[in-house]
């Protein structure tokens, strides 16, 4: 009976984990932030970035239209956090720390299919207060 329960635990982790895949593939357009202990703000499509997420656990990201990233990324076990690894930056290639030694630290708060709200972890302020920025994006695509 245990070994039952932990098959369809395992079943339906996966089937979660690929539906959320199936999500976050796509191309996605910054059209907010919330800053930590800050309020939503806005974000104008002039300096808005854009990101594309794929099924081959890479990325590439358009800043303000200026420079490009591109990398790797990874879900959590869970699907509930993603982590990055910058491999190159405006076609200069970048030694980041390895995906594969990266914990998945930025929180999926919303996710659908025409939603991406994450939060990016760190230390704010003179305090280092730990906290997240909220970073909304909506489908490009």
């Amino acid at each position: 009976m245990k070994l039952l329960l932990i098959a369809l635990s395992f079943i339906l982790l996966s089937s979660q984990q690929e539906s959320k895949l199936k999500l976050v593939c796509k191309k996605w357009r910054q059209v907010g932030i919330k800053q930590f202990g800050k309020d939503y703000q806005p974000v104008y499509k002039s300096m808005s970035e854009i990101i594309e997420f794929k099924y081959d656990g890479t990325y590439e990201e358009d800043l303000y239209g200026n420079v490009k990233i591109k990398g790797k990324w990874k879900f959590s076990i869970d699907s509930t956090k993603l982590a990055f690894e910058v491999t190159e930056i405006d076609g200069t290639a970048m030694h980041d720390l390895s995906l594969t030694d990266s914990k998945p630290v930025d929180s999926i708060i919303k996710l659908t299919k025409d939603t991406l709200i994450y939060g990016s972890l760190g230390f704010h302020g003179v305090n280092k207060l730990y906290g997240h920025d909220d970073r909304y994006f909506v489908r490009e695509r």
